[in-house]
């Protein structure tokens, strides 16, 4: 077994850890400290407060501070611009997520793009198409059965010869041969047959032409070409996607004590329960209504919008590695994500971060008007109708006036100090609430780890 020793020298701010897996350094102050050393990059979250560990990689990889963020939304009813949300502990973090989700990919640009242009123009000057006529179509003599007991075909211009088959009045035969003073030759199916001149009239049709269009190769070597361009594709694909690999690569690791090891199970079963509310919403708009006679009542009207993106899982770039899950809500332009200790928001390529300590969770009932199919968790409290007198009755010089149900609802409103601003309603009364009492919860022990109170 081999052995194991930790030493550290301290110099101001700076210290320095010897071990049995080689030199860190660690810098930092009270409950964010960002360390580096060759173990990769850690987060741990505890009563001590929550530390930062990353690895020391060349100038081009190096990992700084590694904190999650929060999102920004531009609604009606909307949060401020991305670039402002983040706050001051997440900036570092949220640089690197934005700078890497703004990388090109040398896998699509440098590999696939060109291989798609080899393989387009080697096809281009390679192939050509021809026409192939299946129909020469053109003027064509038929005979037509002109007896309303029809005709007989036979075998040969006798009338006492075989009969192929009686023909009925107006049926159709292609005319080969009409020099015989009696009788016609005529195309019967894959045969020839002979009906009497008595019994027909001729006349011309034009055919349509029938053609279709087939591709051949006009250079005896395209498919070698094409073998040999596609075998000295498939290795440089597979070298530049380990360097997109390595370039957008983030790893992001959790340690977590028994006390937060808890929490965060209930982080998940919550939000979990959350996901199953069947129907979710985001609010966009919301204004006064002046016309309430013609809008059920309503005091408000409220533009809003289904929330169908929700995942238990949910990485916010390519290449994103981490030990834990986590929780997606997707919004209208706008993508969150609950880390463990931090709400990430991406817009485009765009990142902003919030710890949970910032962020303030506001949680309501309302009566909602519901004009909609009634989701099957959904309580209804009350009817009301679409035209509406002011006793409450219906307005009866309507005629199409319906009743209408009234649920209620529970409404979560998401703000923050640097302007976060987002309204998510739930049809299940309650769904958000457990989660959102993890956020409220892991905030309060980030502003206790803040203020560098000891928790037991």
């Amino acid at each position: 077994m081999g052995l194991l020793f930790k030493k550290s020298i301290r110099f101001g701010a700076v210290r320095v850890n010897f071990s049995g897996s080689g030199i860190s350094y660690s810098a930092g102050f009270g409950g964010a400290r960002i360390n580096s050393g060759p173990r990769g990059t850690y987060v741990t979250m505890g009563a001590n407060g929550i530390y930062y560990r990353q690895k020391i990689g060349s100038i081009q990889n190096e990992h700084q501070q590694v904190l999650p963020t929060v999102s920004t939304a531009t609604h009606t009813i909307t949060s401020a611009s991305i670039d402002q949300l983040t706050d001051v502990d997440s900036k570092v973090f949220i640089d690197e997520l934005s700078e890497k989700a703004a990388k090109f990919s040398l896998f699509t640009w440098l590999g696939i793009m060109p291989m798609i242009t080899f393989f387009v123009l080697l096809s281009i000057y390679s192939l050509s198409n021809r026409e192939i006529i299946i129909e020469p179509g053109g003027e064509r003599k038929i005979a037509i059965i002109d007896s309303y007991v029809g005709s007989n075909i036979r075998t040969h211009p006798d009338s006492d010869s075989r009969v192929l088959r009686t023909s009925k009045n107006g049926e159709e035969f292609t005319l080969l041969d009409e020099s015989d003073k009696k009788w016609l030759k005529i195309q019967f199916h894959d045969s020839i047959g002979y009906v009497s001149k008595k019994l027909t009239r001729t006349d011309i049709v034009r055919d349509v032409r029938l053609t279709r269009t087939e591709m051949y190769s006009t250079n005896p070597y395209y498919k070698w070409t094409l073998l040999v361009g596609f075998l000295a594709f498939s290795p440089f694909l597979f070298f530049l996607a380990r360097q997109d690999k390595k370039r957008f690569a983030m790893e992001l690791n959790y340690e977590m004590d028994d006390q937060m090891s808890n929490i965060y199970k209930a982080f998940m079963t919550n939000f979990a329960d959350f996901n199953s509310s069947k129907r979710k919403w985001q609010y966009l708009h919301s204004q006064q209504n002046q016309d309430w006679k013609r809008n059920a009542g309503a005091g408000k009207l409220i533009n809003r919008i289904s929330i169908s993106g929700v995942s238990a899982h949910q990485i916010p770039i390519r290449h994103f590695k981490t030990n834990v899950q986590i929780p997606y809500i997707k919004l209208r332009n706008t993508h969150l994500f609950f880390l463990p200790e931090r709400l990430l928001v991406r817009r485009g390529n765009k990142f902003a971060a919030v710890f949970y300590k910032n962020l303030d969770i506001e949680n309501s009932l309302t009566r909602f008007i519901e004009d909609d199919s009634v989701a099957s968790d959904a309580r209804i409290v009350d009817y009301t109708w679409k035209y509406v007198n002011r006793n409450g009755g219906p307005d009866r010089r309507f005629n199409n006036n319906k009743k209408i149900p009234i649920c209620m609802y529970s409404i979560y409103t998401l703000r923050s100090a640097t302007g976060v601003y987002e309204i998510i309603c739930t049809s299940r009364i309650g769904a958000f609430d457990g989660f959102s009492n993890y956020l409220k919860e892991i905030g309060q022990l980030q502003s206790l780890m803040h203020h560098g109170t000891q928790i037991s």
